[in-house]
């Protein structure tokens, strides 16, 4: 019986319809993501030109620090904005940042404000109003604002080492003498404060409990130039400060260490302020507060009138009934009365 020379072959070669349809919708996709990928790359580009278009050159960071240094005064400071500048500042003007200056918690010591800036920044600290003084160098730009005539008669901070420092316990008062090592240690990345070479010992067994002048960084991790003042429990740490111009008030700032307020694990500090012996302040620090402020009148406006130049005693005490982790430090000055207006 005859059969069809066909019967033996497979289905014909030809594709179907629906076989062409679906390669060409993968051709299209992958079309589309080869035109994706160039167009990212394009974009990439492009923004990477944007980026170094906007960054300043070196030589204009420099011309703006010329002109600063040129025209620098006593009782100036320089800031930068946007404060991620920081470093670029300090490099091109690190020589007028001193630790007062980088750690400072307001601006009434000083009398006039520089602020480096770029892509249009302003600094939180500047003052409303229009600048004394405007430039641009390049993509820097300069202003100056003049604040007036300093507030500040007398800092805390840089009088530490004539303190006199005590420790209070029952029936006596143990002395912290001061101690000048010539090393400076700790400190460092997540390591708190360094302990400064120079510092009131109250017990040498214990090796945070010292008072002195060092670099914290604040809740806002803000560095602080501050006076150390780790309490040791219900039995005050006393640092007393004699001759001490009075002016009209005392502002008093304090925080920890940030690392042991953040968890907000721990009890809180009492901070008593006396003046010849009369309560005038009292701050109780708590964790969460970060660098707090007290202000208090050491006499009235009358007094002050009557004896611009009178001079007092002014003991810091500082408890904590668990003193575990208060790594508490301190900034404060005696002022004259407010700038008329106060950035």
């Amino acid at each position: 019986m005859a059969t069809s020379a066909t019967s033996g072959l497979s289905a014909p070669l030809t594709p179907s319809p629906a076989r062409f349809r679906r390669g060409s919708g993968n051709a299209r996709r992958a079309g589309i993501g080869w035109l994706l990928i160039l167009g990212i790359a394009v974009i990439e580009v492009f923004g990477h030109f944007v980026i170094l278009s906007r960054v300043p050159p070196e030589a204009d960071w420099a011309r703006a620090a010329e002109h600063v240094r040129s025209a620098w005064r006593e009782r100036d400071l320089v800031v930068s904005a946007p404060r991620w500048t920081d470093p670029l500042l300090r490099q091109v003007l690190g020589d007028r940042i001193a630790f007062s200056d980088a750690g400072r918690s307001d601006l009434a010591a000083y009398e006039r404000l520089w602020v480096v800036s770029i892509r249009g920044a302003d600094a939180e600290e500047a003052p409303r109003g229009r600048p004394a003084f405007e430039r641009a160098f390049g993509r820097v730009r300069v202003r100056r604002w003049d604040l007036g005539a300093s507030e500040v008669l007398y800092d805390f901070v840089t009088h530490v080492e004539g303190a006199r420092v005590t420790w209070a316990q029952p029936g006596a008062e143990q002395p912290c003498p001061f101690r000048g090592t010539g090393v400076a240690t700790g400190g460092g990345l997540g390591a708190g404060a360094m302990t400064p070479a120079r510092r009131h010992v109250c017990d040498p067994r214990r090796p945070w409990l010292w008072v002195g002048a060092t670099v914290t960084e604040d809740l806002d991790l803000r560095p602080r130039y501050c006076i150390w003042q780790h309490p040791a429990g219900t039995e005050p740490i006393v640092a007393r400060f004699e001759s001490v111009p009075l002016g009209e008030r005392m502002v008093l700032y304090g925080g920890l260490y940030y690392e042991h307020e953040r968890m907000r694990e721990h009890g809180p500090i009492e901070v008593n302020v006396r003046v010849d012996g009369v309560p005038v302040g009292h701050m109780t620090h708590r964790d969460g507060d970060g660098w707090k402020r007290i202000e208090m009148l050491t006499r009235s406006a009358e007094e002050a009138g009557a004896d611009p130049a009178r001079r007092g005693t002014v003991t810091v005490e500082v408890i904590a009934p668990n003193p575990q982790l208060r790594t508490f430090c301190w900034a404060g000055t005696t002022r004259t009365a407010p700038r008329q207006e106060e950035p």
